[in-house]
């Protein structure tokens, strides 16, 4: 698979990723928080399952570690590049370094998220949201 060859001689700073034993299409992938997010610190565990049909259909991607982000609902997380409709091919260190993004502006509007309540505080309530994921974090995610 070429994305695992790009990602190993092209490292990213704030992920890592690859295969789960032998199976090449059965990834888990490492996210560390960013800095200057509520989420800095933290280490955030994924996992990526890409079909058969890749890269012509998006990966099936489940967040392993419990975050507070309007986006993810454990194990589930809303990104417009996982959804067969827009989904566009590309490199999956393109893809972790979307869902690293991600946590640093989350998507808020109403079509893209599975958290309303999450979505709303993140808007209305920034400064809540915040020390309500960074104490999910610290007692999540730094360990």
């Amino acid at each position: 698979m070429t994305h695992l060859r790009e990602l190993l001689r092209f490292p990213a700073s704030g992920f890592n990723a690859g295969p789960v034993a032998e199976d090449i299409y059965d990834w888990q992938a490492t996210l560390l928080g960013p800095p200057s997010s509520p989420y800095e610190g933290g280490i955030f565990f994924i996992s990526i399952r890409f079909p058969p049909e890749y890269p012509f259909r998006p990966p099936i991607v489940s967040w392993k570690t419990p975050i507070l982000h309007p986006n993810i609902y454990k194990p589930r997380v809303f990104h417009p590049l996982l959804v067969t409709a827009t989904w566009r091919v590309g490199a999956a260190c393109q893809l972790l370094q979307a869902l690293h993004d991600m946590l640093l502006h989350p998507k808020v509007e109403e079509e893209d998220n599975y958290l309303a309540d999450v979505a709303l505080m993140c808007v209305l309530e920034p400064e809540r949201f915040k020390k309500e994921a960074r104490l999910m974090t610290k007692a999540h995610a730094m360990n």
